[in-house]
């Protein structure tokens, strides 16, 4: 058996081993690209290649910044601001605010991984103490994680960026951004008609938990902020590098004393890293023996120019309910696009397949079995008398429904002409 072909179904039994004994896909990929290279005679150097040392840099600076500001308090302020400000206009406005919350957290540096854990745990409490549903509002929010997440400064954009470059495909991210962001909409007004949101239940003044004191940014967190803001600066309009802008500002503002490093270390997602790098060394194998070529021409052969985007993130939402979207799903089908576009010469865009695989990837983040989906149930069934409402089964299954009807929404959205139109 070829080398290509091999090297893809270790990274389908990398995925298996993951799913399945829950343990890092990443570091699964690096054991087997050990083993393929043994027997292949591959040679160290084309595994090592594959660790993306600039990659690790970026996520894990921006990760690093972003960790002292979830330890401080600083985004968790900013969540209650937003909270505090639509309670005082209107209730009916807090599902806006709740997706902008989502969109704007994720948006301006930490992406969607720690928001999404974030935003679910604070909307179900919202949700009682305001008379809405409580899964309702809890999709909305992870809706506006999801088109937050793929701007030029957070994890996701910086990885995507750095797989189209690779293939060099403009690394313009906006389109692919604004499919993401349109997917989202999509999502949210779907969970907002189901439940009926309109309808807000009347509950007793005592019963409500929402903040109501003036929020106050503490010495610690206006300092965070600042940093924040000169990292974006400097990444944005300086064009600097946003990893070690991220690991310079944070290096400064530790002086200041606004977080403890240990932790904000322990913050960074390590897990994710390993996954990316560690899949990115094998991809390179798959890459260099002809793999990539082989999994364009398996996908290929199933598209039309009509087709090849709504295939391309229903392959992509399918591959993310076994795997990390960021870690598996992003890296492997992302280096595909430019082979797939050129199948079709020019009959698809590049910036449009991505687009699909990376919405793919990640609309069916809301399935009960993820990080979300999984913190949205707990934070449930931990509210006083939610048991006689809501029997957390039912929930279970009702938020699998709502990962499959995100993998229709892509679906259509692509077979439709929506992404092309957007990506044109």
């Amino acid at each position: 058996m070829s080398l290509g072909i091999v090297s893809l179904i270790a990274l389908i039994v990398a995925i298996a081993v993951g799913c399945i004994w829950k343990s890092n896909v990443g570091i699964a990929s690096i054991g087997l690209a050990v083993i393929i290279s043994l027997i292949y005679g591959v040679k160290e150097k084309v595994i090592i290649e594959g660790f993306s040392g600039s990659l690790f840099v970026t996520m894990a600076g921006v990760t690093y910044l972003f960790g002292m500001l979830i330890q401080n308090g600083t985004l968790d302020k900013i969540a209650k601001m937003f909270v505090s400000v639509s309670v005082n206009r209107s209730v009916w406005f807090i599902p806006v605010v709740i997706y902008c919350l989502g969109f704007i957290l994720s948006a301006i540096g930490p992406g969607s991984i720690p928001n999404l854990a974030i935003i679910p745990v604070l909307a179900v409490p919202i949700a009682f103490s305001a008379g809405y549903n409580p899964l309702m509002l809890a999709l909305i929010g992870e809706a506006g994680c999801f088109g937050g997440r793929l701007t030029p400064i957070t994890p996701e954009g910086l990885l995507v960026m750095n797989l189209l470059a690779k293939q060099k495909v403009s690394d313009n991210l906006f389109p692919i951004w604004l499919c993401m962001f349109v997917s989202s909409l999509v999502l949210a007004a779907l969970a907002y008609v189901y439940y009926k949101g309109w309808k807000i239940e009347k509950v007793e003044k005592q019963e409500t938990n929402l903040p109501q004191e003036k929020i106050r940014f503490n010495r610690s967190q206006v300092i965070s902020l600042i940093g924040v803001v000169v990292m974006i600066v400097c990444s944005l309009v300086l064009k600097r590098n946003v990893g070690l802008v991220s690991f310079l500002v944070g290096t400064v503002i530790l002086l200041f004393g606004v977080a403890d490093e240990n932790v904000s270390i322990k913050k960074v997602p390590w897990g994710v890293l390993l996954d990316v790098l560690g899949v990115g060394m094998l991809m390179n194998i798959i890459v260099e023996s002809g793999g990539i070529d082989t999994l364009t021409t398996a996908l290929s052969s199933v598209m039309s120019p009509a087709t090849a985007s709504a295939i391309m993130g229903l392959t992509g939402g399918i591959m993310s309910f076994f795997s990390s979207g960021l870690g598996v799903v992003f890296p492997t089908l992302v280096p595909t696009v430019s082979g797939i576009a050129a199948h079709f010469n020019g009959a698809v865009s590049p910036i449009e397949l991505a687009a699909a695989a990376v919405i793919g990837g990640t609309m069916t983040g809301v399935c009960p079995i993820s990080t979300a989906g999984a913190l949205a149930m707990g934070a449930l069934s931990t509210q006083p008398g939610s048991e006689k409402k809501y029997d957390i089964n039912k929930v279970f299954v009702e938020y699998w429904v709502w990962a499959f009807v995100a993998l229709v929404i892509v679906f259509v959205l692509g077979v439709t002409g929506v992404y092309r139109l957007i990506c044109a």
